[in-house]
């Protein structure tokens, strides 16, 4: 049964991304960007700066504490298996000497939750938090691939066909299955433009699918050659913890240690 939103609760996430889009702001340019009333803008501020969400600049600008930064990296921990995943990253990092990455879905997105920059790595606006369509990378195929079936359909009855204006359902669902029985992906269809990306599975022996490996680098750094190379060095290491993960039987859930700071009655 759909319930109606809680006004207060969506102008309150407004304002939030509101200041997030703008690294800072005001009152008074809140209250114009958002057609709120000053004392509305205020009132919502006022409760965020008291519970340690947000802080107040020189000049009174209102910017996002690090206090965000705590409820995202309990999250990432709760939510995925990004404390097995971090080195490896950085393993592959160090000897491919590019950006690696490590993706998952949620909410029926492609999300990254990870990253870290070998010594050549390229650096572009794509940053931990951010999302994008599974259909539109080869790395967000490859993850919709492994979805279990129901997740995967429900996924795809949200896309709109053709794609591109050619590429219909069946024909897509075709690709989704080569891609699974391939095991990996590779292609400059990407987010960046002039970017390669490769990526692997993450996968235990009980076919629990935990996520996706992504390394990614200038294509013209990309010859067939080191495509190979790139590819087997990152489906070895991955191997290796797909191994880890079988043994050790890991769930991607923690304990919640999150305390947040209310305000004193």
């Amino acid at each position: 049964m759909a319930h109606a939103p809680i006004r207060a609760v969506d102008r309150l996430f407004d304002i939030v991304e509101a200041i997030q889009v703008r690294n800072g702001a005001g009152v008074s340019e809140l209250a114009d960007a958002l057609d709120m009333p000053k004392s509305t803008i205020h009132g919502h501020l006022a409760t965020l700066r008291d519970r340690g969400y947000l802080e107040q600049d020189e000049t009174n600008d209102y910017h996002l504490s690090l206090q965000f930064l705590t409820l995202g990296g309990a999250v990432r921990q709760q939510r995925t298996i990004y404390g097995h995943v971090e080195p490896l990253l950085a393993e592959l990092a160090e000897e491919t000497g590019e950006s690696v990455n490590y993706v998952v879905e949620s909410q029926g997105k492609l999300v990254f939750v990870g990253s870290v920059s070998g010594k050549d790595g390229i650096r572009t606006e794509v940053d931990i938090g951010f999302t994008t369509d599974l259909h539109t990378t080869p790395e967000g195929k490859l993850t919709l691939a492994h979805l279990p079936e129901t997740r995967r359909a429900a996924i795809i009855d949200q896309i709109e066909f053709p794609i591109d204006n050619s590429v219909g359902r069946a024909a897509f669902t075709a690709e989704l299955e080569a891609i699974r029985e391939q095991g990996f992906t590779h292609g400059n269809e990407t987010i960046i433009k002039n970017v390669t990306t490769i990526a692997a599975p993450v996968i235990d022996n009980q076919d629990r699918f935990y996520g996706t490996v992504v390394v990614a680098g200038p294509s013209l750094r990309f010859t067939e050659e080191r495509l190979e190379n790139v590819t087997e060095t990152l489906r070895y290491k991955i191997g290796k913890l797909n191994i880890d993960l079988s043994y050790e039987g890991t769930r991607p859930v923690t304990e919640n240690q999150v305390r947040t700071a209310r305000p004193s009655q």
